[in-house]
């Protein structure tokens, strides 16, 4: 079943292969207390892989992408 996505950012067409889920956490020492008390930064991201016309593969955040086709249709004709 191929599903066809537009990248909002750029408008370019691509396939959708998957989805997947990013985090990550950072600490730092703070400006003033060092390691006592670290500053703390921390992220949680949906995901989608995407792959171009010549097969390339790249993962860009699901907020930035919108589905355009599935196997030929529209979502809106396939949700009635």
């Amino acid at each position: 079943m191929a599903t066809k996505v537009c990248y909002k950012p750029n408008g370019n067409i691509y396939l959708l292969l998957g989805v997947g889920f990013g985090a990550y956490k950072a600490t730092r020492p703070s400006l003033f207390l060092g390691d006592w008390v670290p500053t703390e930064d921390e992220d949680e991201m949906e995901m989608v892989a995407l792959c171009d016309a010549r097969g390339k593969i790249g993962w860009a955040s699901s907020a930035d992408v919108q589905v355009v086709e599935i196997d030929g249709a529209a979502p809106q004709d396939l949700l009635g």
